[in-house]
């Protein structure tokens, strides 16, 4: 037996733009920009990134501005890294931003998740 589902919501002009932009920029996703007038792409917008002051000062840094670091380590020190996080119930990538700051490195409070697929 097949189970009814509810018909998507349809979009109207009633939605909020402004509620779709603040959501938007919340998640980092990009803005789309009118071209400039020099011939390149003419006629066709581009899509970029959102400048920073449309953020939030107290929001964490979005995951496209985020930078991936790849980094061999010895397996005692990896062991006693994992061993830290599950004691402290935060992820890997918290007790690393958490070392780097106690060593002047500046990390917005923000920034420091403990663990990531809590707020998923």
């Amino acid at each position: 037996m097949k189970t009814e589902r509810a018909p998507f919501a349809p979009i109207t002009p009633d939605i909020d733009d402004d509620r779709l932009e603040r959501l938007a920029a919340e998640k980092g996703v990009g803005a789309m920009m009118k071209p400039v007038a020099n011939g390149a792409g003419e006629g066709r917008p581009t899509l970029s990134p959102r400048p920073k002051a449309e953020l939030a000062p107290d929001a964490a840094t979005p995951r496209s501005e985020m930078k991936s670091l790849n980094l061999d380590l010895p397996t005692y020190a990896w062991t006693e890294m994992k061993i830290r996080a599950a004691q402290q119930q935060t992820s890997l990538r918290h007790v690393v931003m958490s070392a780097l700051r106690k060593d002047g490195i500046t990390i917005h409070e923000a920034d420091m998740i403990e663990d990531g697929r809590r707020i998923r």
